[in-house]
C-alpha cells in the first residue's frame, strides 16, 4: 500500500506543474520573445541610424589620351586617389540615434506589458477552472440530494401517495444533472486545452495548492510587489523618441558637408610635380522634401503625446470603474451569502421533510431544488467576477500578478 501510493504521488507531480512554473514558461513564450527581439532590433539599428557613414575611397585614371593611353604625353595626365566624407555640422544624426534607442526602449516595455497580460491570462483560465470545478461540486452535491430524495419518491409511490409522473421527472432532473455534470467536465477539458496553448504543458495539469489565491485578495501595495506601468513607459518612450526625431528633422534644414582630397600621381614632364586637390560639397534644400518630414515628424510627436495623455486618463476612469464594481459584486455577494442562501437551503430543508410525509408535491420539492442549486451557482460565478475584478485592478495599477 506504501509503495501505491509513493507511486500515485510521483505520477500525480509528474503530470502536473505549479504557478510559478506557469508564470516562467510565460516568459520564454514566443510572443514575448519576439517583441524583446524587435527591441534589440532597434537598439541595433540606433548605431547604424547615428552613424557619419563610411569614408569613400576612389581611384581615378585622368586625362590620358584616347588613342595612345600613354602617361606621359600631358601633363594633366595622372592617376588621382582621393578620399570624401560626409560631415554633419549639427547633433542630427545623435539626435536620430537616440531616437532609435528610445523606440528599442518603447518595445522592451511592450515585452515586458505582454508579459504582464499573459500572466493575466494565466489567472483568468485559473479562475474560471476554479468556477468550474466549484459548480461541478454544487452538481454532484445536488444529483446525491436527488437519489436520496429518488428513494423516498419510490417509497411513496409504492404505498399511492405520489403518482407515476411525479417519479418519471423526478429521474429526469437526477438524468438532467449528471449530463450538466458531464458537461462541466468537457468544459474543464477544453479550458486545460487553451491553458496547454499558452503555457506549452501539455498534458499536464496546474497543482492547485501552489496557486496564490491570497494575492488577488489582498489589500494595499506592498512595496516589494509594486512594480512601474510598462505601458505607460512605453508610451513615454515613444513620445520621447518623437521629440528627438522632431528635432533632427529641425536641424536637417542644415545641409551635411562633404569634405574630400586627393592626391594625383603624374609622370611631371613638366617639372611641377604631383597634383593634390580638395572640395567641399553640400546640398541645396529647394524642395519640399525636408519641409514635409518637418512637419511629419511634429505631426507624429503630438500623436503620441494625445496617446500618453489620453492613456493616463484612462487608467484613472478605469481604476475607478474597477473599484466601484468590487464594491458593487461584495455587496451582492454578502447578501447572497448571509441572507438569500440560506433562506434556500432552509426552505429546501423544510419543503424535502414535508414531502417524505406526502404534505408536499413534487413539483414544490423540486423547484425548491432547482432554487437552491441556481443561487449556488450564481454565488460562485459572483466569486469568480469578483477575483476578476481584482485581478484587473491590480493589472492596472501596476501590481505583480505573482509572489
Amino acid at each position: 500500500m506504501r509503495i501505491l501510493l509513493t507511486f500515485l504521488i510521483m505520477t500525480s507531480t509528474a503530470h502536473s506543474y505549479s504557478f510559478k512554473d506557469g508564470v516562467k514558461a510565460i516568459s520564454s513564450h514566443e510572443i514575448v520573445q519576439s517583441i524583446e527581439n524587435d527591441s534589440k532590433a532597434l537598439s541595433e539599428e540606433a548605431d547604424e541610424k547615428g552613424s557619419w557613414g563610411d569614408p569613400v575611397f576612389r581611384i581615378t585614371a585622368k586625362n590620358f589620351p584616347k588613342d595612345s593611353l600613354s602617361d606621359d604625353q600631358t601633363p594633366m595626365t595622372g592617376v588621382e586617389f582621393g578620399i570624401s566624407q560626409k560631415v554633419p555640422l549639427t547633433t542630427k544624426y545623435g539626435n536620430i540615434e537616440d531616437a532609435f534607442k528610445f523606440m528599442g526602449k518603447a518595445r522592451d516595455f511592450e515585452a515586458r506589458n505582454k508579459r504582464e497580460e499573459l500572466i493575466r491570462n494565466f489567472w483568468l483560465f485559473l479562475i474560471e477552472s476554479k468556477k468550474l470545478k466549484e459548480e461541478s461540486v454544487i452538481i454532484k452535491e445536488n444529483t446525491n440530494w436527488i437519489s436520496k430524495i429518488l428513494k423516498v419518491s419510490k417509497r411513496l409511490y409504492a404505498n399511492g401517495k405520489i403518482s407515476q409522473q411525479a417519479l418519471l421527472d423526478i429521474q429526469i432532473r437526477k438524468s438532467e444533472l449528471e449530463t450538466y455534470n458531464n458537461n462541466k467536465e468537457f468544459d474543464l477539458e477544453a479550458l486545460q486545452d487553451k491553458l496547454s496553448y499558452l503555457l506549452g504543458f501539455n498534458g499536464k495539469r496546474v497543482n492547485t495548492k501552489t496557486i496564490p489565491w491570497g494575492l488577488l485578495n489582498s489589500k494595499g501595495v506592498k512595496s516589494s510587489n509594486k512594480i512601474v506601468d510598462n505601458k505607460e513607459l512605453s508610451l513615454k518612450s515613444t513620445l520621447l523618441a518623437r521629440e528627438k526625431i522632431l528635432m533632427a528633422q529641425k536641424l536637417d534644414y542644415v545641409p551635411d558637408l562633404t569634405f574630400s582630397v586627393g592626391y594625383t600621381k603624374r609622370s611631371n614632364i613638366d617639372d611641377n610635380g604631383d597634383f593634390v586637390s580638395a572640395m567641399v560639397s553640400f546640398p541645396l534644400p529647394t524642395s519640399d522634401k525636408k519641409y514635409a518630414a518637418s512637419s511629419k515628424a511634429t505631426f507624429e510627436k503630438y500623436s503620441a503625446q494625445k496617446r500618453l495623455e489620453n492613456y493616463k486618463k484612462f487608467r484613472k476612469s478605469d481604476e475607478n470603474r474597477i473599484e466601484t464594481l468590487i464594491r458593487k459584486t461584495e455587496s451582492e455577494l454578502k447578501v447572497l451569502s448571509t441572507k438569500t442562501i440560506k433562506f434556500s437551503e432552509n426552505s429546501r430543508k423544510i419543503t424535502s421533510k414535508s414531502y417524505s410525509l406526502g404534505n408536499t408535491t413534487y413539483i414544490e420539492l423540486l423547484k425548491s431544488e432547482f432554487k437552491l442549486q441556481e443561487l449556488l451557482i450564481r454565488k460562485s460565478n459572483i466569486q469568480a467576477k469578483l477575483l476578476k475584478y481584482k485581478l484587473d485592478r491590480r493589472y492596472l495599477i501596476g501590481e505583480k500578478l505573482y509572489e
